[in-house]
């Protein structure tokens, strides 16, 4: 230790305390005895401490740090002095025989497990500065050695017995409080251990959180705020980071972690977890570490490699660290919302498997539920999808919850399609029978429906349905065959339990309604609607069902029936158009009563 083996009173040969006289007579033989080019080895230079070079100038050099009583005091703080002659006498005379165990043994046996005293304090003192000294060889510390010696320090300073030591030292009117012997102590040492390096200071700092003495704010007061700024440069420099390379987040919250390890620590151990500088620059922490795993996490999200392990770990030591209920709850919602996100990989594995079919068949639903309604539309979805869901059924098999689902969204939408449209044609054909039976205004919105929002053509489909009855009827009958074939391939999708008896019901309506209309189904039969020729049949009355034939109706009753006709058209027209139609619906009901 340089601050002992380079200390003025060892260059000069001389214990603290030695008068201006002994000095000046020390310094004179010792400038003598480097003249003739001997060495002086019976004074306190003690050889055995470490090598030793004396010249002229450094002797000279020495002498003059030993006029003030500032400096005196300084250097007597890491050197011997004679407190004791019974004891310290012995321990010199085998330092200078090269006996530094002999010393030890001598100081040890006044000083362990004794309380500083009289007699004893100068054994402190002085085994301290021997310990201190061996404690670092060859750039390598020897912590057991060097907190014994801090420690046997730190109590002589501490003892009331430095008054003795301070005017054995300087001149009796120099004045310096306990409190200020300790940080001039302290701080010799702290430069020492500093150019030493490595993790020494560190180490100083563990020794002085874990010791109660008099300078101990005071002294720590410089290390908090220097850590404090360490620590808030270090988050700086992982933002600056983190936002330029998201994907090495992992890496330069370690980097952090690693750089801050001991600052933190320290603030911890000499403020305390609940102190307000501990507990702000911890929070700062906790969320830079957050940041770190929340941006490694968001970047490689959507790709193939999982992000969510080292998050995890990484939002748990943010966690350690967070103080303030705002950043524990905030890193504590993330982690929950992880851990769901990790819960569902088995699901987010089975869709990458499935991606492109998945993907397909969604754009498909979404195009689809913004289509008109028509069989041709439910007929493309169903068999542009039919093929991709295969395809994931093999990937995620028959049973699968998922694969389920999206089979189950192409047959529900296919399947209302179908139910929307049939039922359309069906309330037509109901109107070209009896127009009376339904509501203008719901046969006005089918008819724009199906018209594409057309109203002209809306107009002339009610006025061809009115006048050419047989066209309603063939039209539900293409509409339910087209249907029914449809259905007949959805039929070939998987679908759960449930859906399953519901396709069963609806498509058996189809099948109900394809009988009763005398449609044949053809087991080759293609989605596509069957449109035969058209060939009007005989018009059936909708209450007998009995075919009448036109021919034979009253040459009388046709006048008063186009007339009817006009007027019901007319009512239409006002339907969708909005003109005047008083006047149609009062020649209608006058008709209608005639007729009867």
């Amino acid at each position: 230790m340089q601050v002992i083996l380079n200390n003025p009173y060892r260059i000069v040969g001389l214990p603290v305390g030695a008068t201006a006289k002994e000095q000046e007579r020390q310094v004179k033989r010792l400038k003598q005895f480097i003249e003739a080019d001997q060495d002086s080895k019976d004074d306190f230079c003690f050889p055995a401490l470490g090598n030793i070079h004396r010249t002229i100038e450094s002797v000279t050099d020495a002498s003059t740090k030993l006029h003030l009583d500032n400096d005196k005091i300084n250097a007597a703080l890491f050197w011997f002095y004679k407190g004791n002659l019974i004891t310290d006498e012995p321990a010199f005379d085998a330092l200078k025989q090269g006996n530094i165990k002999g010393a030890v043994s001598i100081w040890a046996q006044l000083t362990n497990d004794k309380e500083v005293e009289k007699r004893n304090a100068s054994a402190f003192h002085n085994l301290s500065n021997l310990l201190l000294n061996s404690s670092i060889i060859n750039g390598e510390l020897k912590e057991v050695l060097f907190e014994k010696g801090l420690r046997l320090k730190l109590r002589f300073l501490e003892s009331d017995f430095i008054n003795d030591f301070k005017e054995l030292a300087t001149d009796k009117t120099f004045k310096i409080t306990k409190k200020e012997l300790q940080l001039m102590f302290l701080n010799q040492l702290q430069s020492e251990i500093e150019k030493w390096g490595g993790s020494s200071s560190n180490k100083l700092l563990n020794i002085l959180t874990n010791y109660e003495f008099s300078a101990k704010e005071d002294f720590l007061k410089g290390f908090v705020l220097k850590s404090i700024e360490l620590i808030e440069q270090e988050i700086e420099k992982s933002k600056s980071k983190r936002k330029n390379n998201k994907a090495n987040s992992i890496k330069i919250a370690n980097s952090l972690l690693a750089n801050i390890k001991d600052s933190i620590k320290l603030l911890k151990s000499i403020h305390g977890a609940s102190s307000i500088k501990y507990t702000s620059i911890s929070d700062k922490l906790a969320l830079e570490l957050f940041a770190c795993g929340r941006d490694y996490f968001m970047h490689f999200k959507e790709t193939e490699t999982d992000p969510s392990d080292y998050s995890m770990k990484l939002f748990k030591k943010a966690k350690n660290f967070a103080l303030g209920n705002i950043t524990k709850n905030k890193i504590q919602d993330n982690i929950d919302e992880l851990q769901e996100w990790i819960e569902e990989r088995p699901e987010r594995e089975k869709q990458r498997l499935i991606k492109e079919d998945l993907e397909f068949i969604t754009s498909k639903l979404e195009r689809f539920q913004k289509r008109n309604e028509s069989i041709s539309n439910a007929k493309d979805l169903v068999d542009s999808c039919k093929p991709k869901l295969f395809k994931i059924r093999i990937s995620l098999g028959v049973t699968d919850d998922f694969y389920l689902k999206i089979s189950g969204a192409v047959v529900n939408n296919v399947q209302a399609m179908l139910v929307n449209i049939v039922n359309d044609e069906q309330d037509l054909f109901q109107f070209s029978l009896n127009p009376a039976s339904i509501t203008i205004e719901k046969i006005t919105e089918i008819a724009i429906k199906k018209s594409n929002g057309d109203k002209e053509k809306a107009t002339s489909l009610l006025q061809s349905l009115i006048i050419e009855k047989y066209i309603a009827k063939e039209n539900l009958k293409t509409t339910i065959r087209g249907a029914v074939s449809v259905s007949s391939t959805l039929g070939e999708l998987d679908m759960d339990s449930q859906l399953k008896t519901r396709y069963n019901k609806n498509n058996a309506t189809l099948l109900s309604l394809a009988s009763k209309l005398d449609i044949t189904l053809e087991t080759s039969e293609t989605t596509k609607p069957i449109v035969k020729p058209i060939v009007k049949p005989t018009p059936q009355t909708p209450d007998s069902g009995k075919e009448v034939s036109v021919s034979k109706t009253k040459e009388d009753h046709s006048t008063w029936i186009f007339l009817g006709v006009l007027a019901l058209i007319a009512i239409v027209e006002y339907a969708i158009f909005g003109t005047f139609w008083i006047i149609g619906v009062v020649i209608f009901l006058y008709i209608i009563g005639s007729a009867s």
